[in-house]
Formats: structure tokens, C-alpha cells, sequence
């Protein structure tokens, strides 16, 4: 009966990890998804949510070795290599525990961020030098179908180019065609909405997916860290249960 008992929780593990490298894969497919999408609007986003999916990706390449490594040891029952993972499943655990924490509390920060970084945006667009956040603008407005931070009104207080209640291009819905954004505009002919809610909602999403993804791996980690033990514990220097 207790050698049945040592043989489940055995097979037990080896199954946890099998499923952990399932999540470590996982994990990076969707971390290098994150960081795809966020490339095109790195000028709203700010540096910390651009370190997130890459935090996310290494997590995953780290749980994915790990758990290769808990395969290993739980199944040729050797007790340096049961232990090991232990140690090191335990460390893995404390990160992902406070990178779901963090991912949490980054939602808040990160609308700030976004706020900030629009409106700073705005007075830098079309300015020689500042591509790169005229292209960002132009980007969002078209794909998200909204103008300006809170309302397309915005624009005229942010340069002296749009201060005659003109708006850029892509706000036009028939798409940005050279001078349909000029004033006097047709508010039938533009998108009026703002950007800001809709742009912050899809990456706050992302960031509550990623916490609760890491908070819940690591549920799954604890239990498999006590069967470890368990397993360790009955298992000798040998490979021989004692």
C-alpha cells in the first residue's frame, strides 16, 4: 500500500511538470505576443510595460527548463535532483507571486503612462523629428476609430497646426486621406470619440491576463513543491525508498 501510495505521488509530479511545460510554453507564446503588439505604440506605453512581456517570456523559458528537470528526477526517483527542483521551483515561485502582484498594481501606473505620454504626444506631432509619435498617433486613430486623448476637441488646444478646430487625417472615418481632417470639419466625417479608454483597456487586459496566469501557475507550483518533498523524503541516496 505505501509503495502505491510513493508510485502516485511519483507519476503525480511527473504529470505537474508536464503541465508546467505546457504553461512555460504558453507563457512565452503569449509574451512574445504581448511584446509584437506593443511595438507600434511603444511611444504611449512607457518602459514598463515594455519590460513586461519580457519578463514574461524569460518566466516561461525558466518554468519550461524546470519543469524538464522535475520530470527527470521524479521519475529516475533521485533524491539530489527531487530536492533541487524543490529549491529552485520555490525560488520561481516567490518571483511569479510578486510579478502577479506587480502586474496588478502596474494598471493603475500604466494609465498615467498613457495619459502622459498621449498628451505629450499630441504637441509633439507632425514637429520635425517626432516621426515616430506622429506614426503612433495616426496608427491608433485609424485601428481604434477614435481622435484625440479624450475627445477629437483636443487637438485644437495641442498645436498651432489643428488651433482652428482642424484634427490629423486619420481621424477621418473614410480613412486618412490628404486634408479631410481640415477645418471646418464635419463631425459626421470624423471619429469623436478619444483614444485614451479604448487604447488603455486592451493593454490593461493584457496585464491582468498575465497576473492571473502567473498567480495561478504558482498555485500548481506549491502543490508540487510539497509532493517534491513528500517524494524526497521516502526516496535514499540511491534512488531506493526508505
Amino acid at each position: 500500500m505505501e509503495n502505491c501510495c510513493e508510485s502516485i505521488v511519483k507519476y503525480f509530479m511527473v504529470l505537474c511538470n508536464i503541465l508546467f511545460a505546457l504553461a512555460g510554453i504558453i507563457l512565452i507564446g503569449f509574451g512574445a505576443y504581448a511584446q509584437i503588439a506593443a511595438k507600434d505604440y511603444l511611444n504611449f506605453l512607457g518602459d514598463n510595460y515594455v519590460n513586461t512581456p519580457i519578463f514574461v517570456i524569460i518566466l516561461g523559458g525558466v518554468i519550461l527548463a524546470i519543469s524538464l528537470f522535475g520530470c527527470c528526477g521524479a521519475y529516475q526517483e533521485n533524491k539530489c535532483l527531487i530536492y533541487t527542483y524543490s529549491a529552485v521551483l520555490f525560488i520561481i515561485l516567490i518571483a511569479q507571486i510578486a510579478a502577479g502582484i506587480a502586474a496588478f498594481a502596474l494598471k493603475g501606473d500604466l494609465k498615467s503612462e498613457i495619459t502622459k505620454n498621449m498628451n505629450t504626444g499630441m504637441k509633439n506631432y507632425g514637429a520635425e523629428g517626432f516621426e515616430g509619435v506622429t506614426t503612433t498617433w495616426d496608427l491608433v486613430q485609424k485601428e481604434l476609430h477614435c481622435c484625440g486623448v479624450e475627445t477629437f476637441a483636443d487637438w485644437k488646444n495641442a498645436t498651432e497646426t489643428f488651433k482652428d478646430g482642424a484634427v490629423p487625417d486619420s481621424c477621418c472615418k473614410g480613412g486618412q486621406a490628404e486634408g479631410c481632417g481640415k477645418a471646418p470639419v464635419d463631425q459626421e466625417k470624423i471619429y469623436t470619440e478619444g483614444c485614451f479608454s479604448l487604447f488603455s483597456d486592451e493593454f490593461n487586459s493584457n496585464l491582468t491576463i498575465v497576473g492571473a496566469v502567473a498567480l495561478g501557475i504558482a498555485v500548481g507550483e506549491l502543490i508540487a513543491i510539497g509532493f517534491a518533498c513528500c517524494l524526497g523524503k521516502r526516496v535514499g541516496r540511491g534512488g531506493a525508498y526508505v
